[in-house]
């Protein structure tokens, strides 16, 4: 908040945005495909944890993408992630949400697997986040020549 807004002609992904975004989406889709390849091999229903998996990864992002990550200022965002990923559990545990969505059952270590991958989300937006620091904005809100 303490940056000058940038100028309306500088690209929504501008200032370094895009990198940022392609390595959070190759970090989820490995994550998400290695559980998949692996759950197929061992034989697990692995589309429903291929759906777990990709969701949660993606609210953890959510939760590491928070300015301020260990504040209860504001809990909207906790509540929000908390109610879609009860909704996803939902969508493999409760019968109607299984036929509708054509999801299997999972074993509790499955369950387990996939709602830990919120912290892996959380753990690598966090990381991502010290590398990829903000760059210096000048006055008039574009990046400073190099």
């Amino acid at each position: 908040m303490r940056r000058p807004a940038r100028p309306p002609e500088q690209s929504v992904l501008g200032a370094g945005l895009w990198p940022r975004i392609l390595v959070m989406g190759v970090v989820v889709t490995v994550g998400t495909l290695a559980v998949g390849v692996w759950a197929q091999q061992a034989g697990r229903p692995w589309q429903s944890l291929v759906f777990l998996v990709l969701g949660a990864t993606q609210l953890g992002v959510a939760l590491g993408s928070r300015s301020r990550p260990r504040s209860l200022a504001k809990p909207f965002l906790l509540v929000a992630v908390a109610a879609a990923l009860a909704l996803q559990v939902a969508g493999i545990v409760l019968p109607p949400l299984r036929s509708l969505l054509g999801t299997e059952p999972l074993a509790w270590p499955d369950l387990a697997l996939g709602l830990a991958s919120v912290c892996w989300g959380y753990l690598a937006m966090r990381g991502q986040s010290r590398i990829f620091r903000a760059a210096p904005v000048d006055r008039r809100g574009g990046l400073p020549p190099r």
